[in-house]
């Protein structure tokens, strides 16, 4: 801006001085030609951005596994059966008939004679059937039969996580114009006036 205002004052100055030597006849003391600045450019580097920042979801399956595992085939159970009472023979002594005094005749010496008369106990051995042991309902019991089957199992959840990821910049270099191309009024170096 200064130097627009600058040029123009001087554009004008000439002006003047111009219109001075044409009319007035006097001696120029200052000459200008038109001279052109060129365009400014700058080298400069910047970031530019290549991809943006982005986050994505990655996703655990589950892990599973095989174990072995026991299990009842068959419970235990109970039965029952009927047991028939077992008998015995014994043999045991016993009285037929008791010890008794009973009187009777004998002879003796050719006579009859009245005597009393000591008659043992009679003993007889019979045999009799015993129970030796009752019949009856008699439980059974029979075990638990096992066995193992192979079973699936959870060993770790399914899971998810997010992962990020930043963003991606690189350099580059490009030529920007720093000033425009300027048209100025240049001074020129004279000996005598500005006549050539």
């Amino acid at each position: 801006m200064r130097r627009t205002v600058v040029s123009a004052s001087l554009g004008l100055l000439l002006a003047l001085s111009q219109t001075q030597s044409v009319f007035a006849g006097g001696r120029a003391l200052a000459c200008y030609e038109q001279a052109v600045v060129p365009a400014v450019y700058q080298t400069v580097q910047e970031q530019v951005l290549v991809r943006p920042a982005s986050s994505h979801v990655v996703r655990q399956p589950a892990v599973y596994a095989y174990q072995a595992r026991q299990v009842v085939l068959q419970p235990e159970r109970v039965s029952y059966r009927t047991v028939a009472p077992v008998y015995s023979l014994q043999s045991r002594r016993v009285q037929v008939r008791p010890a008794s005094y009973g009187w009777e005749y004998r002879n003796r010496k050719g006579r009859r004679i009245l005597c009393k008369i000591a008659y043992p106990a009679v003993y007889s051995t019979v045999q009799e059937r015993v129970l030796v042991k009752p019949g009856g309902r008699v439980a059974v019991r029979q075990p638990a039969i096992y066995g193992s089957v192979r079973e699936k199992v959870l060993v770790q959840p399914a899971s998810q996580r997010v992962v990020r990821e930043p963003a991606v910049y690189s350099t580059v270099t490009r030529r920007v114009k720093v000033r425009e191309a300027q048209t100025v009024w240049k001074p020129v170096k004279v000996r005598s006036g500005c006549s050539y």
